[in-house]
């Protein structure tokens, strides 16, 4: 029912043991297995439709429809939720619980270590004082900080976090105006939200961005990789060590 577990679990269970997964499991503009879900039963998150599946065992993530997983329950199904991963950490934990709800604990652990292995090979020097500084700038003004997912991935690629410099924790708004003043090295931004037409998306159009961050500045990324903590988020790393990862800042002023 929740786009991130449907990955750990079509990356753990056996072939066969997934009978559903949510649409936005199968969409591939958001999931990076939307070819895998070919021969599932799509759902909404609607209690009725999950119920008439005659599930074993319904997972779910913790901010996934609470009508839904409340009527589940009471319905006498067994419902297991997982929380969004805030670092490598917790995608281990989770890969390793799945394995354990889906009798899979061989498949989870081989996930295991090679998420390690790669992760290791992958692995870059802690940021220094004069290593670049990437700040994320979203939808709606969002940014995140220290204790999320980003932010380690961004460590792991050499770089240092914007929001992690100006002490945010977690998810928040940074309006346009501090983003300027803060002058991080490099601004992210997410394809998708790019080629949205929404009002939310409207800020990262704004003149400001294109005068202070253009060309080698601005960096875009496929958020499907940064949005769920599975195995297959060790390719943001990858991919944002090889555009900007290394080296020192672009500004002057932080090198002296």
């Amino acid at each position: 029912m929740n786009l991130c577990t449907d990955q750990i679990a079509m990356l753990v269970a056996a072939p066969g043991q997934l009978v559903s997964v949510s649409y936005l499991a199968a969409k591939p503009d958001v999931s990076l297995m939307s070819a895998e879900t070919a021969g599932l039963t799509i759902n909404h998150g609607l209690a009725e439709e999950i119920f008439r599946l005659d599930p074993d065992l319904v997972i779910s993530g913790t901010y996934t429809r609470r009508a839904t997983v409340n009527m589940l329950r009471r319905l006498g199904r067994r419902v297991e939720e997982f929380a969004p991963a805030n670092g490598f950490a917790d995608i281990r934990e989770n890969v390793r619980r799945m394995g354990e709800l889906l009798g899979r604990d061989a498949q989870a652990a081989r996930l295991i270590a090679a998420f390690d292995a790669e992760a290791a090979a992958l692995a870059a020097a802690p940021p220094v004082e004069t290593a670049p500084v990437l700040g994320s700038f979203g939808a709606n003004s969002f940014t995140t900080g220290g204790g999320t997912l980003e932010n380690e991935i961004v460590g792991a690629a050499g770089l240092r976090h914007l929001g992690e410099e100006l002490e945010i924790t977690g998810t928040t708004r940074l309006p346009l105006e501090a983003l300027v003043l803060a002058d991080p090295d490099y601004v992210l931004l997410w394809e998708r939200s790019l080629a949205d037409p929404s009002r939310a998306t409207e800020i990262l159009r704004h003149p400001v961005l294109d005068a202070r961050f253009g060309g080698e500045r601005r960096l875009s990324a496929d958020s499907r990789y940064w949005i769920c903590g599975t195995p297959l988020t060790l390719e943001a790393v990858a991919r944002l060590r090889a555009e900007a990862g290394g080296g020192t800042s672009l500004r002057p002023e932080a090198n002296r």
